[in-house]
């Protein structure tokens, strides 16, 4: 065999390598189909498209997730917080059957069973205009109470609108050693009732309304990532396109 039979089959190093791999996407491709799974709540296979590769997508997802840029710009984009009356409360995620079995156990990625089935709790803080403050991922069965210290920390004025759940001696007294005053209606069994606002209390609901919004993206109101890290990055990221200016 002659040796240009041998070299007309053959093709120069840099053609083959420039043929290797896909072609690089643009961020406003990569941000478009993310956005389309967390309104959808799709799969990230249902994004797949000629122009597109779902996995270059969800690889730039999952960078995005681990070097905390979802959080970071939740923070850097927030609106100033709006007044000093802060409202907390929690909600439930149901987890999806597709994300109930990460590795390495449920309770590692805040998953637990409650009566409704395996959840997760999303606790928040939100300002007078129903923009969060402080956000917190817990399993489903943990009681509200034992964030709220974590979730109040940075507070030093102002007041706390809370329900029963948080009508607790230890939690009013932190609040009031930090300057702020509690306005939490206490529980039926107890003996000495303590007293509240009761005009103050009736604007708790910006913190129900924070949720009904971020729920509205199918990908937050079903929880179906294995991880805390991939599920909170959604919750932020719907929690940033329903800021309240």
């Amino acid at each position: 065999m002659s040796t240009c039979s041998l070299n007309s089959g053959a093709q120069p190093n840099s053609t083959r390598n420039a043929k290797r791999g896909r072609p690089r996407l643009s961020m406003e491709t990569v941000v478009h189909r993310i956005l389309v799974v967390l309104y959808e709540g799709c799969s990230w296979r249902a994004i797949h498209s000629p122009e597109a590769h779902w996995n270059s997508v969800y690889q730039y997802w999952r960078r995005w997730c681990r070097d905390g840029v979802w959080q970071q710009a939740h923070a850097a984009h927030a609106p100033p917080a709006s007044g000093n009356t802060r409202f907390v409360d929690s909600t439930h995620v149901k987890v999806h059957r597709a994300g109930s079995n990460p590795a390495g156990g449920q309770a590692a990625q805040a998953m637990g069973i409650t009566r409704g089935g395996l959840n997760t709790k999303i606790h928040a803080v939100v300002d007078l205009a129903g923009n969060p403050v402080s956000l917190q991922f817990t399993a489903g069965q943990v009681a509200d109470v034992t964030q709220a210290p974590v979730l109040t920390a940075e507070l030093t004025e102002g007041t706390v609108v809370a329900d029963k759940a948080y009508d607790s001696d230890p939690l009013r007294c932190a609040l009031l050693e930090q300057g702020v005053r509690p306005c939490i209606p206490p529980r039926s069994n107890r003996k000495e009732k303590n007293s509240y606002g009761k005009k103050t209390y009736r604007k708790r609901h910006r913190v129900e309304n924070f949720f009904e919004r971020i729920k509205r993206f199918r990908r937050v109101a079903t929880r179906y990532d294995k991880l805390t890290l991939t599920f909170s990055s959604f919750v932020y990221l719907a929690s940033m396109l329903s800021f309240k200016k």
